[in-house]
């Protein structure tokens, strides 16, 4: 039988870190938590806790379960109540024991429009380099029943939703998955950030507006040091500069950036020359894969089909 217990909400608001792996890379001070929030890793050695937002209540329970290896996982589940009645249950995915649950629950009103804020569980999958699995559950406005709408799942590990410099409503904050392992590897690349509205029952990428330029000028800061970094003739910096050019285009300055990829790509390195474009089926590509002459055209028809190049 698991045990419930309450948490004071100065101890719920404290237990929100940064997420795991090469997730977005905006600095804490970019963001500012909303609502009220429940890391399970802190639950130690306990097994439910309870969350509370006016009418809205979250039940967290960490599941005993056996993952699709056969091995012993442990599940995050969220029971949302409205004035004591269930209104929908969120499950996370089985993640090993060692990890309670790997998720992060929050009450947060992510749809202005609502009556009720939303109930967002955010768990990892597990992997070395994944995964950020979504799930909010949202009552939208003319409707009487819940309903869940997810998303992702996103580079790194479990995180809240965030207000971001410019912005008057919370946000879910990833990585661009589309940049990673897409002109050089893993470790070598960066994905620039995206940033995700819920409207009603779905959400929407609002990482273009105008309104959000002063946190991608942040995120720009971090690209200095590879910037003042000497041109190195056997390194491959298409990895990082593809999600440069592409932040660049986001605050309006994409000539710029593009001119500082030219003066430092790699025109030796063939990661990403190739696109699959029709994608891929059980027998491969199920279109003549495109082979672009090198990486400048290869990022511009990227950009392109990614939205940065309007």
């Amino acid at each position: 039988m698991l045990r419930s217990w309450m948490l004071p909400r100065w101890v719920l608001l404290g237990l929100v870190v940064a997420g795991m792996g090469m997730a977005s890379p905006c600095s804490a001070r970019s963001m500012e938590d909303e609502g009220t929030v429940l890391r399970t890793e802190m639950l130690k050695q306990r097994r439910s806790a309870e969350l509370k937002q006016g009418p809205v209540s979250v039940e967290v329970q960490l599941r005993p379960a056996v993952n699709t290896a056969g091995h012993q996982a442990t599940q995050a589940v969220a029971t949302v109540r409205v004035k004591g009645e269930v209104v929908g249950v969120l499950e996370g995915p089985e993640s090993p024991v060692g990890m309670n649950g790997a998720a992060v629950v929050q009450i947060v009103n992510l749809d202005p429009a609502n009556v009720y804020p939303e109930v967002l569980l955010s768990a990892f999958t597990g992997g070395a380099h994944c995964c950020n699995q979504m799930q909010v559950l949202t009552r939208p406005t003319g409707q009487q029943l819940w309903r869940t709408v997810n998303l992702g799942p996103f580079n790194g590990g479990p995180a809240p939703a965030r207000t971001p410099y410019g912005g008057t409503v919370p946000l879910i904050v990833s990585a661009d998955n589309r940049f990673l392992y897409q002109f050089a590897c893993y470790a070598c690349g960066r994905a620039p950030t995206r940033l995700w509205q819920l409207e009603g029952e779905q959400f929407v990428d609002v990482s273009h507006q105008p309104r959000y330029r002063p946190l991608y000028r942040r995120e720009l800061e971090s690209y200095q040091g590879l910037l003042d970094q000497p041109r190195d003739p056997d390194g491959n910096p298409n990895g990082w500069l593809a999600a440069y050019v592409a932040t660049k285009a986001l605050v309006g300055e994409r000539p710029q950036g593009w001119q500082q990829m030219l003066e430092r790509y790699s025109a030796t390195s063939d990661w990403g020359l190739k696109a699959c474009l029709g994608g891929y089926g059980a027998q491969g590509c199920r279109t003549p894969e495109v082979v672009y002459p090198n990486f400048p055209e290869a990022l511009k028809a990227f950009l392109q089909r990614t939205g940065y190049w309007n």
